[in-house]
């Protein structure tokens, strides 16, 4: 099966959204109930996922993608601006 450049850009954004849904859940799970007493290990780890979630998205070809994980991580910290 071969699949078009447009069927394969929208595997891609399917699956960006899939990471930045599970982005946002990770880290309300994580920090919500620590109602902002956040310890240096937390933001260490709050850094270090965002990093991460950054690297493997890897400067996406797609400005569209590009702006799907800016505006997570923007809405993340504007969410938890303690752990930034």
């Amino acid at each position: 099966m071969i699949l078009a450049r447009g069927d394969y850009e929208n595997i891609l954004k399917d699956s960006l959204i899939q990471k930045l849904n599970w982005l946002e859940e990770e880290f309300s799970f994580l920090f919500n109930l620590k109602k902002r007493n956040y310890s240096q290990k937390d933001k260490a780890l709050a850094n270090q996922i965002i990093k991460n979630i950054t690297e493997s998205v890897n400067s996406s070809e797609s400005v569209r993608m590009n702006e799907l994980l800016l505006d997570t991580i923007i809405s993340i910290k504007s969410n938890y601006p303690e752990l930034f």
